[in-house]
C-alpha cells in the first residue's frame, strides 16, 4: 500500500484502541530494536498500553532495549488480554518474530513496517520502503510527515537503528537523506560518537576470540567471494556463543578482494544460517531468495536446512553465476 494510505490505516488505529504489542524479528539487531522502542515510546506519549516482545535480543543493545517496557516470549502476556493491535517492525512475517509469533492471530488487527523487499504481506496493514536504509529511517520520516515530536529517548533509538543498518554511515545504503535524518537526531542531544563506538569500535573477549576464528577459517574463493564457516563445535571450543559473532560477516567484507563475503553458521546439525554482504555487483539478494531468504542488493541472508558442506557449496555456486564469465 502506498505510505499515505498507511499513514491513515496507522492514525485510524492508534485513535481507536488503547493497547499494542509490538516485536521486530527474532534475534533483534540495532535496527528492529531502535524501531521497536521508538514506536513504543510514541504509543506511551499517547497514553497507550505498549509493550516490545524481544526473541533473543543481545545485552548489546540493552541500554536502548530498556527505554521502553517489554518482555521475552512466555511473560507478561497481561498486556495481550482484550483488543490489542500488533505492530511487526523491520520483517513482516509473523514466524520471523519467533516466540512473538503467537500475538498475530489473536490481535484484532496487525501492522508491518519493513525496508526488506520479497517476504510475503501477512499483516492487515503492510509497508515496505526499499530504498530506505532502515526501519528506523523509514519511522522517522514517517513521524515527521505527522508531525510528531522526536523525544530525546526516542531519537536515541532511532540514531542506533540508522547507524547499525548502515555501517556506521559506510554502506551504500546511506543517502542524502540519511545524513539529514542522523544530523537532526544529533540536534536533539543523541551521543552518537557513544552509539557508534558500542556497535563497531568495543568488542568483548569472547567476540573478538570469535572474529579471530571466523576470520581464520576464512577462504577465497574464484578470487572474489570469501566464505568463512563456523559449526557448534568451533563456539564450544572457544567458550562462546552465536550472539559473539554479531555482524563478523562486515569483517569478511572489509576484505580488499571480497566482492562478496559469506558467514555461514551451524545452528544444529542440518541447519545452517547464512549471510552475505556485497560490494559493487552482485546481487546477495538475488542468492539468498534461491534459499527462501531475502534482504536487500547488498546484504542478505537465509536459513537453509541442509549439511553445512552442501549449503556452503550451494551458495557458492548461486554467486558464482553472477560472476562475468571470465571470471568463473
Amino acid at each position: 500500500m502506498t505510505r499515505e494510505e498507511f499513514l491513515c490505516e496507522f492514525r485510524r488505529i492508534v485513535n481507536r484502541y488503547t493497547k499494542f504489542v509490538i516485536s521486530g524479528h527474532i534475534k533483534p539487531d540495532g535496527d528492529s530494536v531502535g524501531a521497536c522502542v521508538a514506536l513504543a515510546l510514541f504509543l506511551k506519549g499517547l497514553d497507550k498500553t505498549v509493550c516490545v516482545v524481544y526473541d533473543g535480543a543481545s545485552e548489546r543493545y540493552a541500554e536502548v532495549a530498556a527505554l521502553a517496557p517489554s518482555f521475552e516470549p512466555g511473560e507478561g502476556y497481561e498486556v495481550a488480554r482484550g483488543e490489542f493491535v500488533f505492530i511487526m517492525l523491520d520483517c513482516c512475517e509473523p514466524k520471523r518474530t519467533g516466540g512473538a509469533q503467537g500475538f498475530f492471530d489473536p490481535a484484532v488487527t496487525s501492522l508491518c513496517i519493513d525496508h526488506h523487499v520479497g517476504g510475503e504481506a501477512y499483516a492487515m496493514y503492510h509497508y515496505v520502503e526499499d530504498t530506505a536504509s532502515s526501519t528506523c529511517e523509514i519511522l522517522y520520516s514517517l513521524f515527521k510527515q505527522e508531525g510528531i515530536e522526536v523525544t530525546a529517548d526516542m531519537a536515541k533509538a532511532l540514531f542506533l537503528g540508522v547507524a547499525f543498518d548502515t555501517g556506521g554511515f559506510r554502506h551504500s545504503s546511506t543517502t542524502a537523506d540519511t545524513f539529514r535524518m542522523a544530523a537532526e537526531l544529533k540536534e536533539t542531544g543523541v551521543d552518537s560518537t557513544r552509539i557508534i563506538n558500542s556497535l563497531f569500535h568495543t568488542r568483548g573477549f569472547k567476540e573478538s576470540k570469535v572474529l579471530s576464528a571466523v576470520l581464520r577459517k576464512a577462504k577465497l574463493y574464484e578470487g572474489q567471494i570469501v566464505m568463512s564457516c563456523m559449526e557448534q563445535k568451533d563456539f564450544l571450543a572457544l567458550g562462546a556463543g552465536a550472539e559473539d559473532a554479531e555482524g563478523v560477516v562486515a569483517y569478511l567484507a572489509e576484505i580488499k578482494e571480497a566482492e562478496a563475503a559469506v558467514y555461514l553458521r551451524e545452528i544444529e546439525p542440518g541447519t545452517i544460517r547464512v549471510n552475505m554482504r556485497s560490494k559493487e555487483w552482485i546481487d546477495v539478494a538475488k542468492a539468498a531468495r534461491q534459499f527462501g531468504g531475502g534482504g536487500h542488493i547488498r546484504a542478505a541472508g537465509c536459513t537453509v536446512e541442509e549439511p553445512m558442506l552442501l549449503v556452503k557449496q550451494k551458495i557458492l555456486d548461486e554467486l558464482k553465476k553472477q560472476l562475468p564469465m571470465g571470471e568463473r
